[in-house]
């Protein structure tokens, strides 16, 4: 007797996915974006809110030594155009008694428009009974940050009204 192989049959290979299957996969991978966009997202509104309040920060240690040089520094092109250290200089000298403390952060509004990111950042002076407010707006431009305005009031709703 001569011996035999004993050859199984080939299975049949699947060449299609199953439509559920399809439809699990995608919805996967749409999650996954969804996921990695907010966090990118995140990550980039933080770093940018820290760029922007440094800035801000610097122009507020500028209003403390009556430096209107070192405001102006932190400007725009526009903003430098529009007022020289000596304007700024005066301007914080006719506020000096309502910004002898140091302020506290008020409130912070981030607003996108199509320019990029705007970052409002509202400090508050408590050196007098009736506080003092002082906003700043800085925006990236051209791969920096800088200040865009600043301005001053004892309303802080005057400030705020454009938020």
């Amino acid at each position: 007797m001569e011996e035999t192989d004993i050859i199984a049959p080939p299975k049949k290979r699947r060449i299609f996915i199953k439509p559920r299957e399809l439809v699990f996969g995608i919805i996967l991978i749409t999650i996954c974006v969804i996921v990695s966009a907010v966090a990118i997202n995140k990550i980039g509104l933080e770093r940018d809110t820290t760029d922007a309040r440094t800035i801000s920060d610097r122009v507020i240690a500028a209003i403390a030594k009556r430096d209107g040089s070192a405001i102006r520094a932190t400007g725009s092109p526009d903003f430098q155009k529009a007022y020289s250290a000596t304007q700024l200089t005066q301007g914080f000298e006719n506020v000096e008694i309502a910004t002898l403390k140091t302020p506290t952060l008020d409130r912070q509004v981030i607003v996108n428009t199509p320019n990029g990111r705007s970052f409002y950042f509202v400090y508050k002076y408590s050196a007098l009974k009736v506080p003092f407010y002082v906003r700043t707006t800085v925006q990236r431009e051209s791969g920096h940050w800088y200040l865009t305005s600043i301005a001053g009031n004892i309303d802080e709703s005057v400030l705020t009204s454009n938020d």
